[in-house]
C-alpha cells in the first residue's frame, strides 16, 4: 500500500536524504530504483521532492517503476538472492489494455537489471498475467448464485484518474471503455472554484463531507484566521464543492449511461468514487441487480488491514484483491507475453 507517486529525482539528493535520515523506515516508504541511468522515486519518498500524480500521462511507464519499486522493497525486507523469480499479475485501465505485451517486454528486461536505493537486483519472470480493471470483482466479487455464463454484467469501476466499464455477456467480455472521468475531475473543479487548495487534501475532505456537503467536515480547509471571514471561507468552499459536485456527476451519469446496455442484468461498482457515488449510481440504475463487492472488503478488511487505522482502503483494493484470489486458486501458468 504505496502512495501513487512517481518523479525523477536526482541521485545525489536521494543519497542525501538517506544519510540525513533519522530511525529506520520500511523499504516502500523510502523506495527509489535506478533504471536506464534515471532515478525514480516511487511513493512516499516521493512527497518529499515535490512530485504529483501525473494523471495526464499513460500508466505504462510509471507501473514500470513502480512494480521495480515493489519488487525491490518485498526482496529487501524478505532478503531475497537475485536470480528469483516472480510471478506477476496487474490490472489495466481497459482503455490501456492493448499496452500489456509492451509492458510485459518492459518489465521482463527491467527486472533483469535495476538498482533499489543502491543495490544491484536482478529477477526473472516465471509468469505474467495482465487482465482489464475489474477482473478480479468478476472473479471473486459477485454474491450471485447465478453463474457468469446466465447473466450479462457490467463492472463499473470509478476510480480518483479513469471511469472504466467492462461489459461481460454469457462469460465473454464483449466490450470496455475507460475515460478520463474519475475523482480528479470533481477536485479541479473545486479548485477552479476556491483559491488555495491542495488537490490530495481537499479529495480527503469533499469525501468526508460525503453527498450532502457536510461543512463540519471542510473546516480543515479554511485558511484564514479571522472568524468572520472563517465562516464566509467556509460557505464559499461548500458552495464550490456542491457545484461541482452536481457538474460532475451530471458528466459521469451521462457517460455511464451512453456506455452501460439497457438489458444489463447485473452491475459490479467498484472503485474510491463508486463508494462516493453510491446512493446516486443506485438511483442511476434501479433496474439491475446492483452488486457493491462489501463481502468482498471486508475480506481485505480483515486480511490486510485489521492491524492498520482505519484507512478506508477496503473498497479501493477489492479488485487486487479478487485478482490475488484468482491467480492462487488456478495457480494459472500463463506465457510471458499474454
Amino acid at each position: 500500500m504505496m502512495e501513487p507517486y512517481t518523479t525523477l529525482i536526482p541521485q545525489q539528493s536521494l543519497l542525501a536524504y538517506e544519510s540525513n535520515a533519522i530511525g529506520i523506515s520500511s523499504p516502500e516508504d523510502v523506495a527509489w530504483i535506478e533504471y536506464k541511468e534515471q532515478c525514480w522515486g516511487v511513493g512516499f519518498i516521493c512527497q518529499k521532492f515535490y512530485a504529483d500524480l501525473k494523471l495526464e500521462k499513460p500508466k505504462l511507464e510509471p507501473a514500470i517503476y513502480k512494480t521495480l519499486a515493489i519488487v525491490g522493497a518485498i526482496a529487501q525486507k524478505k532478503s531475497l538472492a537475485n536470480g528469483a523469480t516472480i510471478r506477476l499479475g496487474i490490472l489495466f485501465p481497459y482503455g490501456e489494455y492493448s499496452d500489456r505485451t509492451l509492458f510485459s517486454q518492459s518489465i521482463t528486461d527491467a527486472l533483469a537489471d535495476f538498482r533499489f536505493r543502491g543495490e544491484q537486483r536482478s529477477f526473472e519472470i516465471d509468469s505474467f498475467v495482465c487482465r482489464p480493471e475489474g477482473f478480479g470483482l468478476l472473479s471473486r466479487g459477485r454474491s450471485n448464485a447465478k453463474s457468469l455464463g446466465e447473466r450479462k454484467i457490467a463492472v463499473v469501476m470509478i476510480g480518483y484518474r479513469n471511469a472504466s466499464i467492462l461489459i461481460m455477456d454469457r462469460g465473454t467480455m464483449t466490450n470496455g471503455i475507460s475515460e478520463d472521468l474519475g475523482f480528479h475531475k470533481l477536485v479541479k473543479a473545486v479548485q477552479q472554484r476556491v483559491a488555495g487548495q491542495k488537490a490530495l487534501t481537499l479529495a480527503s475532505a469533499i469525501c468526508d463531507a460525503g453527498s450532502r456537503v457536510n461543512p463540519k467536515a471542510l473546516s480543515r480547509l479554511v485558511r484564514v484566521q479571522d472568524p468572520l471571514l472563517q465562516s464566509a471561507e467556509l460557505a464559499q468552499i461548500k458552495l464550490a464543492i456542491e457545484n461541482s459536485r452536481n457538474e460532475y456527476w451530471l458528466l459521469l451519469s451521462s457517460y455511464l449511461r451512453h456506455h452501460i446496455p439497457s438489458d444489463i442484468d447485473e452491475i459490479i461498482f467498484a472503485g474510491g468514487t463508486s463508494h462516493y457515488l453510491r446512493s446516486d449510481l443506485s438511483r442511476l440504475f434501479p433496474r439491475p441487480e446492483k452488486i457493491s463487492c462489501d463481502a468482498l472488503e471486508y475480506l481485505v478488511e480483515r486480511e490486510f488491514l485489521s492491524s492498520m487505522p482505519k484507512s478506508g482502503l477496503g473498497f479501493r483494493l477489492t479488485d487486487n484483491y479478487g485478482f490475488l484470489s484468482y491467480l492462487c486458486k488456478t495457480s494459472l501458468q500463463v506465457p510471458v507475453n499474454v
